[in-house]
């Protein structure tokens, strides 16, 4: 039963958001209206993990690298909503009262002045704030960032006679997270893959993959990773 002592609950779970666009085209509506949906969602999944006080950490995929290749016109969507989305979370209650810090991970030079500004202001807003911590990736590939980390290794940033598994943490985009390694990796829309995300970070996650588009996810969906992790034995390789 959730919430008893017997039952192991995840304190970071990271999210793949998979099947906005299949999902404008099951409901028929069109992309700006459905991504909206699906963004709109993240704030509601958060809302829900909220009511897990063990839950902490929440990542969300929220544009890879790949992502950018797409039609200038879906791009110019995504961004215009993901700057409506940021502008009004810096004013949201449910940030403020709960005290939740914001991160963004990935390489902000592909993505466009304007929102950058927001994620700026956003994590400015919040960097104060340590019970709960939410990371949105944004422009972000998980071998991009270790190229990243590697550069910043070459640059002195991590000294080369230092490098071990666990220095190598420090040299990631999640290098100021509490929790850089999800205890669960969720991926909605029915594929099975990690999709380039994470991949240091995620070498010892559960996986859990849910048949739902993302904008159709509910709280029973939560619950559901939540109790299916909790059944799980993590062995971590041994």
């Amino acid at each position: 039963m959730l919430g008893s002592a017997s039952v192991k609950i995840p304190t970071h779970i990271a999210v793949i958001p998979d099947g906005n666009r299949r999902y404008a085209r099951k409901a028929g509506l069109d992309f700006y209206h459905a991504y909206k949906r699906g963004v709109e969602k993240v704030r509601s999944f958060l809302t829900w993990a909220l009511e897990f006080r063990e839950i902490r950490n929440v990542t969300f995929y929220a544009l890879s690298t790949e992502n950018l290749q797409r039609s200038r016109l879906e791009l110019e969507i995504l961004f215009r909503i993901f700057e409506e989305e940021l502008r009004k979370t810096l004013e949201d209650p449910l940030i403020h009262e709960n005290r939740v810090r914001i991160r963004f991970i990935g390489d902000r030079t592909l993505l466009p002045g304007r929102v950058v500004k927001f994620m700026e202001e956003l994590e400015s807003a919040t960097k104060n704030y340590s019970n709960y911590h939410v990371t949105l990736a944004l422009g972000y590939g998980g071998r991009a960032e270790i190229v990243r980390c590697v550069k910043r290794i070459l640059a002195g940033e991590v000294k080369l006679a230092e490098i071990t598994e666990d220095a190598l943490f420090h040299c990631l985009d999640t290098r100021d997270l509490p929790n850089p390694e999800p205890d669960v990796v969720l991926r909605t829309g029915g594929e099975k893959r990690l999709s380039n995300f994470l991949l240091y970070q995620a070498a010892y996650s559960e996986l859990i993959f849910l048949d739902k588009l993302w904008p159709e996810v509910e709280r029973e969906d939560l619950a559901y990773v939540v109790e299916e992790y909790s059944r799980r034995q993590r062995r971590f390789g041994r």
